[in-house]
């Protein structure tokens, strides 16, 4: 098997694996979770997974003193905020449509670069935007008056502080290794959601064995395994190729949302999702 063969497998098992998050998500609310405990068990036994596998493979995990100050707003700030938003979403609207707005992202993030860095936006950034913009029109506008509006303006949230969460990173931790990045935005990220839970209610662990199977599944497989293989497979194949191959997460949620929660997008809203999809796809190969 080539290096970018392996890669190109890598980067597609990540994909499926994020694209699973979800779905076990739904399952957990299914059997009375909240969203406080499920991001509170799912950062904190990532954090250990992340951790552990670190420790397996003798990685260092020490980092400069001036870099947790960026883990703090990465991860308690940022991320816990981000998932809160996307998992706060799914109490509102489906997995396909929940994932067809997060993926909006890579055009915030294009123009956020462009607006930070005081440069012009390029022909492609703007046919992108278009594009993505009628896509997420089409996706709702054949399901006005049926869908949430709650869901939207947090699965929308969810896409915006994402996008600020990558601007910001890519610009304060390019020199730490990505999986050490990792275990360290999971640990922040679970006193973030620890401090913003304890806040609104607290937490219920009190939860049925599905509940428990679920939520883990989205630490082990959503999570660690995703992020690993991501990593390991954009070392094979790059950045760009990774990015571009990434977008199948949003396929895969929308035939995974069909084949077990029998919740899926119509016709127009398909047509749109695939709008969204070909919008991020010229942002990730312009970059």
């Amino acid at each position: 098997m080539t290096r970018i063969t392996k890669g190109i497998v890598l980067v597609l098992l990540s994909a499926l694996s994020f694209s699973f998050m979800p779905i076990f998500i739904v399952f957990a609310y299914r059997d009375g979770a909240d969203t406080s405990t499920v991001l509170l068990i799912r950062f904190v036994s990532s954090t250990i997974m992340f951790f552990t596998y670190l420790k397996i493979k003798n990685i260092s995990v020490k980092i400069p003193k001036h870099a947790i100050i960026s883990f703090v707003i990465l991860g308690g700030f940022g991320y816990t905020i981000q998932s809160r938003f996307y998992f706060s979403a799914l109490h509102y609207i489906s997995p396909a449509m929940a994932t067809m707005f997060l993926y909006t992202y890579p055009i915030i993030v294009g123009i956020l670069s462009y607006v930070v860095d005081k440069e012009k936006p390029t022909f492609k950034l703007v046919i992108a935007t278009f594009i993505s913009i009628m896509g997420l029109v089409l996706i709702l506008g054949s399901s006005l008056g049926k869908v949430n509006i709650i869901g939207i303006l947090f699965a929308s949230g969810a896409s915006l502080v994402y996008s600020l969460y990558i601007v910001y990173s890519n610009r304060v931790i390019k020199k730490t290794p990505p999986i050490v990045s990792c275990a360290y935005i999971a640990l922040f990220s679970s006193f973030g959601t620890l401090a913003m839970g304890t806040a609104t209610g607290g937490f219920n662990f009190n939860l049925t064995i599905i509940a428990w199977i679920s939520i883990f599944g989205i630490a082990l497989f959503s999570t660690v395994i995703a992020m690993t293989t991501f990593f390991q497979g954009m070392e094979y194949i790059g950045p760009t190729r990774t990015s571009i191959i990434s977008l199948m997460e949003a396929v895969f949620t929308v035939i995974l949302s069909l084949l077990i929660l029998k919740e899926g997008l119509s016709p127009i809203q398909l047509l749109g999702g695939v709008g969204v999809l070909v919008g991020a796809y010229l942002v990730a190969k312009s970059n």
